[in-house]
């Protein structure tokens, strides 16, 4: 993916995007400087480090861009790409493990699964995956080095630009699915961290490879932990409030069949055992785990009464866990039927006749199916 940057200076303009002058001597300054970012191992003399500045990624955006363009990649307009930048990293995101600095040329959304306290001062590490987004150039990257991104060869400059690169941008901005393909194989982290961390669930593919994974992951764990599946359902945003990855939830409705329950088993352990857990207090107000018991209950059910009657094997709860949660006699929390009424059921029209129809309370076991 190597284009010559002297050549593509002297190409006139095919397309409809506007070519940026590229200053090549002040990229070759900066990439001098950005030799520096590290010491030598016979240098110890800190006053040596460069460290990068809002300049150096400019660059590095700027250079990005005229490689993106020489691998076909279709320039959104501003405002399109905007949108579309909020749609992936804002509207759904984790607000634990994620953060936002804006720049007058750039905003770093930072990747911070660990929660580190002080993860600002880590912008320009290398050794991190946060997110560079350009706006003026419509694409996104890791940290832009230079060096990394740029050969010099007799005083001629070739820029390089890795696949992962080229595919996120086309993948996301251009809708191409042959790159989706490529990264679902090859860059499977930073698929985990636009669902994980950034909540982008609009693809069936990427929830079906996380899913597996973080299922597998979590079930080979001893105790094994299935239910931390939900953590992955359900968040805060940067402003406090809950987000629910319904896209996420529609693949579990959609994949859930008589054979298989895994995920909704999980979501149903996740309520009892960490939704509503004894060892310490919820980042959940009560009217917030009500809406997701809601989103839950609304597959679990319908699947549950469907599939128990054929097939015990898969199928084996005796109830739902709206019961169980409710029932004075397990977990005896009978005020989430008011506050479910209280919200008129987040809109669902099953749950709604569900419960008021009295079938809830009809899942009562009989004294014989307890002592089972």
């Amino acid at each position: 993916m190597t284009t010559s940057l002297l050549n593509c200076q002297n190409k006139s303009v095919e397309s409809q995007t506007k070519k940026e002058d590229i200053n090549e001597e002040l990229i070759k300054e900066h990439m001098k400087l950005q030799e520096r970012i590290e010491l030598s191992e016979n240098d110890t003399d800190t006053l040596h480090l460069y460290h990068l500045t809002e300049t150096d990624i400019e660059i590095g955006g700027q250079v990005l861009s005229q490689g993106m363009k020489n691998n076909g990649y279709i320039l959104l307009e501003e405002k399109a790409f905007i949108k579309r930048v909020k749609e992936i990293f804002e509207e759904n995101s984790d607000c634990g493990c994620i953060g936002i600095k804006k720049h007058l040329d750039f905003t770093t959304y930072f990747v911070n699964p660990h929660k580190e306290k002080n993860i600002i001062k880590s912008e320009y590490d290398y050794t991190y995956d946060h997110i560079f987004v350009f706006p003026k150039y419509g694409l996104i990257s890791t940290l832009p080095l230079l060096n990394d991104i740029i050969t010099l060869n007799n005083h001629n400059l070739s820029i390089n630009l890795d696949q992962a690169t080229i595919a996120r941008n086309k993948y996301l901005f251009n809708g191409n699915k042959g790159e989706l393909n490529w990264l679902l194989f090859n860059d499977k982290e930073f698929l985990k961290t636009l669902l994980i961390y950034f909540g982008y669930d609009k693809e069936e593919k990427i929830n079906e490879l996380i899913l597996s994974d973080k299922y597998k992951e979590y079930s080979e764990e001893f105790p094994a932990s299935v239910e931390k599946i939900g953590n992955i359902f359900f968040v805060k945003d940067c402003e406090g409030k809950l987000k629910i990855r319904k896209d996420l939830l529609k693949y579990v409705d959609k994949t859930t069949t008589k054979d298989n329950n895994k995920y909704i088993s999980a979501l149903s352990e996740y309520i009892v055992s960490i939704l509503y857990s004894k060892e310490g207090p919820s980042v959940f107000t009560d009217d917030e785990k009500a809406e997701i018991i809601a989103n839950i209950s609304n597959i679990e059910i319908p699947k549950l009464n469907k599939f128990k009657i054929g097939d015990t094997t898969v199928w084996n709860a005796k109830t739902s866990t709206l019961f169980y949660l409710q029932s004075k006699n397990a977990m005896n929390h009978p005020e989430i039927l008011s506050l479910l009424k209280k919200h008129n059921y987040f809109g669902f029209d099953f749950l709604k006749n569900y419960i008021e129809s009295g079938q809830l309370l009809d899942e009562e076991p009989s004294p014989l199916q307890g002592d089972e």
